[in-house]
């Protein structure tokens, strides 16, 4: 679903990553229809040997609608090598967030998000969009299952290696159930495949692990 069985059509021409993902995600509201979220992810690569990025966000929630959400704010990437800093991002993004349609007995939903990024290796500015669609199924009063989609369009080339077009693309499934009474856990797989132009592509298979903290 949703494109799960597009990533594995040009096995023959990549590069493959087994990695892990671990998600910390608080939550608050601030006022009726406004929520802020603070957000780390910590990721692990096989073949980059440990910890390789780090990621710090802060966004601001708007619900402008029923169901619909306008979502601003800024996220942090750490890049690290052999345990030290070897570069850091800035990513301030904008957001919007819609539901579609109640489908057998699930939710889907979509999201667009806008991006601006600024490294310090670099001079210029990137821009990217990165669309996704997503279908939420219960399966029981405390289980849901997830499958999403998304994929990054790169708006400009600049001078620290992006590149217009295509970037890549994420097809996950996960699982989330409560843990405690605001705390609740996903646990799930994404198959992301990046695509690198005249070098050979990379497929990353993702173990995921999410926290999710309601204050």
């Amino acid at each position: 679903m949703f494109g799960l069985s597009l990533a594995t059509a040009p096995a023959l021409a990549q590069n493959q990553d087994e990695q892990s993902w671990i998600k910390l995600d608080a939550s608050t509201k601030l006022f009726e229809g406004v929520e802020l979220v603070i957000e780390t992810n910590q990721r692990l690569s096989d073949d980059l040997g440990g910890l390789y990025e780090s990621q710090y966000s802060a966004v601001v929630g708007i619900e402008i609608a029923e169901g619909v959400t306008l979502t601003g704010g800024v996220n942090r990437v750490v890049a690290l090598s052999n345990g030290r800093i070897s570069n850091t991002e800035w990513r301030p993004r904008q957001q919007i967030s819609f539901p579609i349609m109640m489908l057998g007995g699930g939710k889907l939903a979509g999201r667009v998000r806008f991006e601006q990024r600024f490294l310090g290796n670099g001079q210029d500015v990137g821009h990217r969009v990165r669309p996704a669609i997503s279908y939420a199924l219960p399966l029981s009063e405390a289980l849901s299952l997830t499958f999403a989609h998304e994929s990054y369009f790169n708006f400009n080339t600049t001078d620290f290696g992006q590149d217009a077009g295509h970037e890549r693309m994420r097809n996950s499934a996960t699982l989330s159930f409560p843990i405690a009474e605001r705390l609740k856990a996903e646990v799930g797989y994404m198959n992301q495949y990046r695509f690198n132009g005249a070098n050979r592509d990379l497929m990353e298979h993702a173990l995921t692990l999410g926290f999710l903290i309601r204050l």
